[in-house]
């Protein structure tokens, strides 16, 4: 934490407290299966949805009391990146998608980590997937 801010937690995680008793989060994971070691991957990283969202309504998210005062309408007005465009995985898997998209992946990827997680899935299945890239998916609603 830098010395110069009031915040004693990253305000990230004041949005995930309050967001996570709504999460969906499945009991096995979506590529494997597996029903042990289970994470909720955001296909959109919430820090950088919050930075972002904070810079360009002007809100100073630099205290507690600040990201406190607007957790509530980011929640509201990122119902979809933070509940809908979702996938539970296992460690594994998780670990193994931030390997290749990195930590806080770019926002343009979103499309490119779904058809990552599908073919994985379809690799595990011993299935081919039935969706080509140029088609888009179900997230291009959404783009």
């Amino acid at each position: 934490m830098a010395k110069n801010t009031g915040n004693k937690r990253i305000p990230v995680k004041h949005v995930r407290d309050k967001a996570k008793a709504a999460y969906d989060k499945q009991d096995h994971c979506y590529i494997c299966g597996t029903r042990e070691d289970l994470e909720l991957h955001h296909f959109h990283s919430i820090t950088i949805l919050l930075d972002v969202w904070a810079k360009v309504n002007k809100y100073d998210i630099s205290t507690d009391e600040g990201i406190l005062a607007v957790r509530d309408e980011f929640i509201a007005e990122h119902r979809t990146e933070l509940y809908d465009l979702v996938r539970t995985l296992c460690n594994k898997h998780h670990v193994n998608l931030h390997k290749i998209f990195g930590k806080a992946p770019d926002p343009n990827s979103v499309q490119r980590q779904a058809r990552w997680v599908d073919i994985q899935r379809d690799k595990f299945q011993g299935t081919t997937s039935t969706t080509k890239a140029t088609t888009g998916s179900f997230f291009s609603a959404f783009t």
